[in-house]
């Protein structure tokens, strides 16, 4: 960074020496560092991404190269290899200097492999979750086949050192109803997931085996607190980034209509089964939703696994869109701590390992920058960008 007194005369330089030589702990101002880069995909599975660099201080600059112009959905990104997943082609590119997205380093045709017998090469595949290593990524394979009622599948691929993807194993269960994309707990050990549409109660699980291959659980078991008068439908499990952790999304079920979500926190015990010790009285009550509506909220944790966030799009100016952040401490109950945005329609958020969540609204063609920790939320910075589809976060 240029010193706003450089070039103002050799007076002023020997002053500005004097000053610093009479006082030693004055330090020079340094440019803030790269804190992230955020990529969004606009305009759907198809569309163009947008490439930033976040400074420490939460400002934005354009990647050099952006918007870049990857084939398919993006899926996934670690510091050096960015992750797609087209109608029926898995790609890995490069992440070079700065962040740009650079050309393919490979490309896996998944419907060649077990478990496509689920999904439809006319369709597609249903979306690509990567792992918290970034070594393994998993297709979801689904409602492809007539001849199969409800055919499901998962297919795992390793990732290799130059991009390369090697098939691990799939699984798929027919009659097993939709899947919803697997939540990968922080040890790498277990996956979480339900069955769309929202009126079930059943939690299921995976495993993860030698291979990295996703696997069925034989010994599961979960369960959810009384509810007087009803039961609870389960929906979208979130595991933690760090400990043992999951939450659930639990929909009072009484006869005849849905009552506003409450949080459960689980415990993971060593063989993968989940419990709570929550109650109907304690879990708190979420307001992004709409009652009897097929639209819930989405969630995520915060890296350090001591936040929650949950968003929604509910449309302009309803009550029920925006985002809540709760506080999380491990089995105890979940406690809501801000709420941002409220009104205003939110596709996804994200975070990065430091403090910045990130979130965008098709609605409002606008990416939001706030700065949260467990003690202040501050809005850093808002852009505009035409209709965000998904968005990628990656901590430097």
């Amino acid at each position: 960074m240029m010193h706003p007194l450089r070039g103002l005369g050799l007076a002023v330089s020997l002053l500005l020496a004097s000053t610093l030589a009479a006082a030693p702990n004055a330090r020079a101002q340094s440019t803030p560092s790269t804190a992230a880069y955020v990529y969004i995909q606009i305009q759907g599975a198809e569309g163009a991404v947008y490439g930033f660099s976040v400074s420490s201080t939460a400002q934005l600059n354009a990647i050099s190269g952006s918007p870049f112009k990857p084939a398919g959905q993006i899926a996934g990104s670690t510091p050096t290899k960015f992750f797609t997943a087209g109608k029926d082609l898995l790609h890995s590119y490069g992440i070079g200097a700065n962040g740009v997205i650079e050309p393919q380093l490979a490309q896996m045709p998944v419907f060649e492999y077990g478990g496509s017998v689920c999904g439809s090469s006319a369709n597609g595949q249903n979306g690509a979750v990567l792992d918290h290593s970034g070594k393994y990524i998993f297709v979801l394979m689904e409602n492809g086949n007539p001849q199969i009622a409800n055919c499901s599948a998962y297919q795992t691929y390793e990732i290799e050192n130059d991009g390369a993807f090697l098939f691990a194993g799939d699984i798929a269960y027919a009659g097993g109803g939709d899947w919803s994309l697997v939540s990968i707990l922080g040890n790498e050990k277990y996956a979480y997931y339900t069955n769309v549409p929202l009126q079930t109660d059943s939690a299921e699980a995976f495993q993860r085996d030698a291979s990295g291959a996703l696997q069925g659980m034989t010994q599961f078991s979960w369960s959810t607190p009384t509810l007087n008068g009803g039961w609870y439908d389960v929906f979208a499990p979130d595991a933690s980034p760090t400990g043992n952790y999951l939450v659930l999304q639990l929909y009072p079920y009484y006869v005849n209509h849905t009552d506003l979500p409450q949080l459960a926190s689980y415990t993971v015990d060593d063989k993968g089964s989940i419990s709570t010790t929550n109650t109907s009285s304690n879990m708190p009550t979420s307001a992004l939703y709409i009652p009897g509506s097929s639209v819930t909220p989405g969630s995520t944790f915060s890296p350090a696994g001591n936040l929650y966030a949950l968003y929604a799009d509910n449309g302009v100016g309803n009550a029920a869109s925006g985002i809540e952040i709760y506080n999380f401490n491990g089995a105890a109950p979940l406690a809501l701590y801000k709420t941002l945005l409220t009104d205003t329609p939110i596709g996804q958020v994200a975070w990065d390992s430091s403090n910045h969540l990130y979130a965008i609204s098709q609605s409002t063609n606008t990416l939001y920058v706030f700065t949260v920790t467990p003690a202040s939320v501050t809005e850093d910075t808002s852009i505009s960008i035409g209709s965000p589809y998904k968005m990628i976060v990656v901590s430097e």
